[in-house]
């Protein structure tokens, strides 16, 4: 039996067809709770894809991409485009994955040298007074690189299962688009943090729900955060060149004529149009920032 506060037996009211989208907190909330149980299923499924620890990186971009469907609102078959999305993105995902490994196992090396050696008692504070300035400054800028690092990640993996870019230009865009959607970005770092606070606060017990929790909610506040953003500088340029509107909004959009329509998506019919390498556009902070805008969505 289903939460009350998410009733699946009863058949909701949809989407009205040229409905003004939500505001973003509004948005989060009515895709968290109607997706609530396909996250477990989806969190289930990440996990036994990540046990060959290698395949993190095409079982990440396999999350990714279920993720940025709900956030566009596209109706998917969870298996079926977990499997699709991780053959199709596999090489350079797991490269990125790869990577990702080494990182962390960077990181954990980092504390343990500079901060391990000075825990005595578990007592974290009389370790950050003993380590000195010179270790606490070392410390402190793997810390900031780390969240840049994780942060950038927000928007690694959705280019990599949404647009037809390669690694360099979507590395590039990521450290730009960090820039533009700067106040998204630590909503997204504070609600992951939040997320690992209370999976350690509560351990040893939290480690029975790792199979069904946490990493998929993260994905999907990652996600959310993030795709409006790589939609307003990369994707939506590439449309309004072509004097177009990004199929993704399709669903707010007014039709005239609707009345025998039942599928209206143009996909696949498009002549491919080569763009400028670079388009300047102004970032949310005023400055101008250039980003790679071949942003036709592919995927």
């Amino acid at each position: 039996m289903a939460l009350g506060l998410f009733n699946y037996g009863k058949a909701g009211s949809g989407v009205k067809k040229g409905a003004p989208k939500k505001k973003s907190f509004f948005l989060f909330w009515e895709i968290f709770g109607n997706k609530f149980w396909k996250f477990f299923q989806i969190n289930l499924i990440y996990v036994l894809f990540c046990l060959p620890i290698v395949t993190f990186g095409p079982a990440t971009a396999a999350m990714t991409q279920i993720m940025r469907k709900f956030v566009i609102g596209e109706p998917i078959f969870i298996w079926d485009e977990f499997i699709t999305a991780f053959k199709k993105n596999f090489k350079k995902s797991l490269v990125v994955g790869i990577v990702d490994l080494a990182l962390v196992a960077g990181f954990f090396f980092a504390f343990n040298f500079y901060l391990s050696p000075f825990i005595t008692d578990g007592n974290l504070g009389d370790a950050i007074n003993g380590m000195g300035t010179e270790n606490l400054l070392f410390f402190g800028a793997c810390v900031v690189v780390g969240f840049y690092v994780y942060m950038m990640h927000f928007y690694i993996y959705p280019q990599i299962v949404a647009l037809d870019l390669s690694m360099r230009h979507i590395i590039n865009n990521s450290v730009r688009l960090m820039i533009g959607g700067l106040f998204r970005n630590l909503a997204g770092l504070f609600a992951s943090l939040l997320i690992l606070f209370l999976m350690i606060l509560l351990f040893p017990y939290s480690v029975l729900v790792l199979p069904l929790l946490p990493f998929a909610w993260i994905c999907f506040i990652n996600t959310f955060c993030a795709y409006p953003v790589i939609q307003k500088y990369i994707i939506d340029p590439f449309y309004e060149a072509r004097g177009e509107r990004n199929p993704e909004y399709a669903r707010y959009e007014n039709s005239e004529d609707d009345e025998n329509v039942v599928f209206a998506d143009k996909g696949g019919e498009e002549a491919p149009v080569d763009l400028p390498t670079g388009h300047k556009k102004k970032m949310e902070t005023g400055e101008k920032v250039q980003v790679k805008t071949k942003g036709k969505v592919i995927k």
